[in-house]
């Protein structure tokens, strides 16, 4: 079975138009319609009949939606959930799109797998260029799982395994996009 990821992109301009191309997707729609597996293709590719191959080769995975958006007038976030992979393919293309208003936009994201152990990572984008890493939890480093029944104990180390993750996440992400800044400079 294949594993949910969970990724959040999030764009960095000061160029509003960026915002404005973006908020447009959502122009005229129900927040439902963001859950359809093809919003975002079609956002990106335009609209065209559903075609598995097509679909994995340019959004990078068996299925994608949006959960969720933060769009201001200078900063932006979409959080997504995919299977197998994060949709790196759909990234790259949504910054090239973006580079186009605004050469300046730095892209980056990190994603978790719902198996906290298994993959995850962070990657970004910036003048057509491209840096994604992964990363894994060595199950063995946080000791063994207490059981539930003691939550104080478990929610002590629960605590600690999810602060492990999004710090190497962030570190992840924050590495690449240090590096496409300064590959492009």
């Amino acid at each position: 079975m294949a594993n949910i990821i969970n990724t959040r992109i999030e764009i960095e301009s000061d160029n509003p138009k960026v915002f404005e191309f973006l908020t447009k997707w959502f122009e005229g729609i129900e927040h439902k319609d963001m859950f359809e597996t093809m919003f975002l293709y079609n956002k990106l590719y335009g609209d065209v009949p559903y075609d598995r191959t097509d679909y994995v080769d340019k959004i990078g995975t068996k299925w994608c939606y949006m959960v969720d958006t933060d769009l201001t007038e200078s900063y932006g976030s979409i959080n997504l959930e995919s299977a197998w992979y994060p949709p790196i393919q759909a990234f790259e293309e949504l910054t090239k799109q973006l580079h186009q208003i605004d050469n300046d936009v730095i892209m980056s994201y990190e994603f978790e797998d719902e198996n906290i152990y298994n993959t995850h990572g962070g990657g970004a984008g910036y003048r057509g260029k491209f840096k994604h890493l992964k990363g894994n939890l060595k199950e063995d480093s946080f000791g063994e799982e207490p059981d539930w029944d003691d939550s104080e104990k478990y929610e002590e180390w629960y605590e600690n395994v999810r602060d492990s993750l999004d710090e190497s996440k962030s570190t992840l992400m924050n590495k690449s996009k240090d590096e496409v800044i300064r590959i492009v400079n």
